[in-house]
């Protein structure tokens, strides 16, 4: 055995060690940087805010409102993940985009409910209807049903996706 393989292990694992602090820094200083421009801009008048980020934010605009995203939502990352200590910016992000479309997906499973109870209660009215009546029933009925079908079929395409990009982040 070589005398060279503990040194060797040292090395990467002192590498190991400062990619792990690095890591942390980075998503803990995207936050710091975040809360500050947050801080500003309720401080900066109206209207300003773009042209305030051009004179005084080496970053970019795009940066500016992911720093800003990351901070407002930290302790939604942090419950999401034990290992915040090698969550990169873009994993924290990830994360957040995880739980946005999550919740839009919800939403549409809901409006799809929604539309389901109304054409139970079109199909009740339908019994007691006049024929004027009737004819916007079954018209609102057959819109319905479209967008039911397509709401449904995207909120499960959605819910699909979103629950393998949680495996996989977690």
């Amino acid at each position: 055995m070589s005398n060279r393989l503990p040194v060797l292990a040292d090395i990467a694992n002192s590498a190991h060690e400062y990619t792990a602090i690095a890591l942390r820094a980075a998503a803990e200083s995207a936050r710091e940087a975040g809360e500050a421009l947050l801080e500003a801009k309720a401080l900066v008048p109206y209207g300003e805010w773009e042209a305030w980020l051009k004179g005084n934010f080496k970053g970019g605009s795009r940066t500016a409102q992911r720093y800003m995203r990351i901070a407002k939502r930290w302790p939604s990352i942090t419950e999401k993940t034990s290992r915040v200590s090698y969550l990169s910016v873009n994993e924290a992000l990830r994360l957040l985009e995880a739980r946005d479309d999550l919740a839009e997906a919800q939403a549409l499973q809901a409006e799809a409910d929604a539309l389901r109870h109304e054409l139970d209660f079109l199909a009740s009215a339908m019994e007691i209807a006049n024929p004027e009546g009737l004819r916007f029933i079954i018209a609102r009925s057959a819109e319905i049903h479209a967008l039911a079908a397509d709401i449904r079929s995207r909120s499960i395409r959605e819910m699909a996706r979103i629950a393998k990009e949680l495996e996989t982040a977690a």
